[in-house]
């Protein structure tokens, strides 16, 4: 069988006294002993007083004030203390019950155990040892190499353009200028577009390198198109109303689905690959160079022998 003894300690037991404790309240004692430290100076052992004990598994008020945060107030350090505690207590509750009903069966579990603190272990120290020896620089020339030599394997899987849009009010007087100076290939009209956008309180956009995917469009612009592959093909500019709002589209380059994507499309996604590549060298170098290196120090012994 099992039990929980639960330790409650008053301020009685301690040789100081604070305005703000109430002798028998184990939560301002809780205050008192964290941050004060008066049963810890009264102790001969580095261990702090007990607070709740269940088998071999012990509360200590050290535990406690680990759990909370500097600066919290008294009031707030009681509350944060009390529900520590009683989690604790729950918490083994149902630990103590579950390992005196298991028995045997625990083996398995504490293999599963074993193993994943292994890959935690080994988890972590990857990663420290990646953040420590990769190179996460990569040029523009190492993005290109990787785009030419796996070029078939960048499809496009949506349709992708590259856009000039607005939308104002219908009703706005400045309707026809607007029209004319978005349509407008002089650089001149393009300022004044930009300018006419933010007076007339447009809503646009324009974005000369960055490549915009169908889906984001129709999520700003409501077209309603149920052939993509034509409507991109027989439209450089559109022109509707709805809702009050009318809108002008201009559809500068596209690019189809299923099509090769563009390098500028694509340049993001490549870097991160050649960096998961590097990632993935840097790991099974250091995986080889540890083994070899506990073969030679001979803190690797095989005595298993396929003949």
């Amino acid at each position: 069988m099992f039990f929980i003894r639960f330790t409650k300690y008053t301020l009685e037991k301690s040789p100081i006294r604070t305005p703000f404790c109430r002798p028998t309240s184990l939560a301002w004692t809780c205050v008192v002993f964290i941050f004060l430290g008066i049963w810890g100076c009264n102790r001969n052992d580095n261990q702090s007083a007990l607070v709740a004990k269940i088998g071999e598994k012990e509360l200590h008020w050290d535990d406690i004030a680990e759990m909370i945060p500097d600066q919290t107030s008294p009031e707030d350090s009681m509350k944060l203390a009390e529900s520590y505690i009683q989690s604790w207590m729950r918490e083994q509750a149902v630990v103590a019950l579950a390992e005196y009903t298991l028995g045997e069966d625990q083996g398995q579990i504490e293999s599963l155990i074993e193993n994943y603190r292994q890959s935690l272990l080994t988890y972590y120290f990857e990663q420290q040892w990646v953040q420590q020896h990769l190179d996460t620089n990569v040029n523009q020339q190492e993005i290109e190499a990787y785009y030419n030599t796996n070029e078939a394997n960048f499809e496009l899987k949506d349709y992708i353009l590259k856009v000039k849009f607005c939308a104002l009010n219908s009703d706005n007087k400045q309707l026809g200028a607007m029209k004319k100076v978005f349509q407008s290939t002089k650089p001149e009209d393009f300022v004044k577009w930009q300018k006419l956008c933010v007076e007339t309180g447009a809503s646009s956009y324009f974005s000369e390198d960055n490549w915009m995917r169908w889906d984001e469009l129709i999520q700003q612009i409501p077209l309603e198109v149920y052939d993509v592959d034509a409507f991109l093909r027989q439209n450089k500019f559109i022109e509707f109303s709805k809702d009050n709002n009318t809108y002008y589209i201009s559809i500068m380059e596209y690019k189809l689905r299923g099509s090769v994507s563009p390098l500028s499309f694509e340049n993001d996604k490549i870097k991160s690959l050649i960096l998961n590549k590097r990632k993935i060298d840097i790991l099974m170098k250091m995986r080889d160079d540890v083994y070899n290196q506990a073969l030679k120090d001979k803190k690797l012994e095989l005595y298993y022998n396929k003949e």
